[in-house]
């Protein structure tokens, strides 16, 4: 139940976002990518692309080349990249305009086929599906109870002797909704006395409703490494590598996490 409200909380933003403002739903070290042309925007995810090959043939050099999950794909930056290197590449995200704007942006690519998921699991594909599972700048947007369930149905979904990578920052802070919601009141004297539960009712729906739209509000979680490695074991998995990662953007210390499934 958790997952599912959690979900629906992010899907308003990641909408808005694909359809306002699609390039800037990543990070690029020092660009606003709205700023990228198309074409300069995949030049991107090539060379993420490639650099991930890279590793993939180092860490998990007997993963097979058939299929690929690209999950959290956005408008399909990276998928397109794997799709050189694979037989099919399945990109997923959670928002219906970024499916859709990566539909139009790759149709050029038949290797690529893209996914709206809408539910915390991957039901849609069956067990040991892929050769790999690739999620970068994803996770850190969900909440820990999501994540747990991604992490478990990417080890479920993944072949004996394929191929994970995910990467996650360590815990960031507390739920940013919570913080908003449980913050002190300040301004005139009667606003002051409300009960508190009327000020937490209007600030958990100024932060769902009215904030939701707003760009800027682009929430950042993150989990312990020990507890990550623990979700990785429970699931059937092995780790075959972590190290230290910085990409999502903050000073809190993150990590690249590789595994397969026996």
């Amino acid at each position: 139940m958790i997952a599912r409200m959690d979900l629906r909380r992010f899907d308003a933003y990641w909408n808005a976002l694909g359809r306002r403002d699609p390039f800037s739903a990543i990070l690029l070290p020092g660009v606003r990518t709205a700023a990228w042309d198309v074409d300069a925007f995949f030049a991107t995810g090539r060379t993420d692309g490639l650099r991930f090959i890279a590793d993939l043939i180092r860490i998990a050099p007997d993963a097979g080349r058939l299929s690929a999950l690209d999950f959290g794909c956005g408008v399909g930056r990276i998928t397109r990249t794997l799709a050189d290197h694979f037989e099919s590449v399945d990109g997923v995200d959670v928002a219906r305009s970024m499916i859709a704007r990566a539909r139009d942006l790759n149709r050029s690519h038949p290797r690529c086929r893209f996914h709206v998921i809408r539910t915390a699991d991957l039901g849609s594909f069956a067990t040991a599906t892929f050769d790999v599972v690739y999620s970068r700048l994803v996770l850190q947007h969900l909440t820990p109870p999501v994540v747990s369930s991604y992490v478990a149905e990417f080890l479920r979904v993944l072949k004996p002797g394929g191929a994970l990578m995910f990467q996650l920052p360590g815990v960031v802070a507390i739920d940013p909704e919570q913080e908003y919601c449980e913050a002190p009141v300040a301004g005139g004297a009667l606003k002051r006395h409300l009960p508190g539960a009327i000020v937490r009712l209007y600030r958990r729906f100024k932060y769902r409703v009215v904030l939701g739209h707003s760009l800027a509000r682009m929430e950042m979680f993150g989990m312990d490494r020990a507890r990550v490695e623990s979700l990785i074991a429970a699931a059937g998995g092995r780790l075959l590598e972590v190290r230290p990662d910085q990409s999502h953007g903050t000073p809190h210390p993150g990590f690249e996490y590789w595994a397969t499934r026996s």
